[in-house]
């Protein structure tokens, strides 16, 4: 019994209170505060998100592979000596790169 007394004195407590308010025209003032506030502050815009930049960034890099994937350069082609050549097949030898182990042969009908 007496823990029911507890809960609703509790309870009624807060019958006693009233609903918190406002001062006059704050809404009005905090609207134009806002205002104010937001005015004040010019709006900027990241150069990144210009379309103009944007498109001219994709096309350097654009350009820029295709000068290192189109660009022939004597530098980059590889001269075989003949003791490379016999170093090569040394090599295919040893870890048995010219054997032809084909388990199948593709070229065959298959019969039912």
């Amino acid at each position: 019994m007496d823990k029911n007394k507890k809960i609703k004195d509790i309870l009624s407590s807060a019958d006693h209170c009233s609903r918190a308010g406002a001062p006059d025209f704050f809404y009005t003032r905090l609207k134009a505060r806002m205002e104010k506030e937001h005015g004040a502050i010019p709006a900027r815009s990241s150069w990144v998100v210009k379309p103009v930049y944007a498109m001219a960034a994709v096309v350097a890099v654009l350009i820029l592979n295709a000068f290192i994937l189109f660009g022939k350069s004597d530098k980059s082609t590889i001269q075989v000596n003949s003791s490379d050549t016999d170093t090569f097949q040394s090599l295919a030898a040893d870890y048995r790169l010219n054997d032809n182990n084909n388990l199948f042969d593709l070229t065959e009908d298959r019969q039912p």
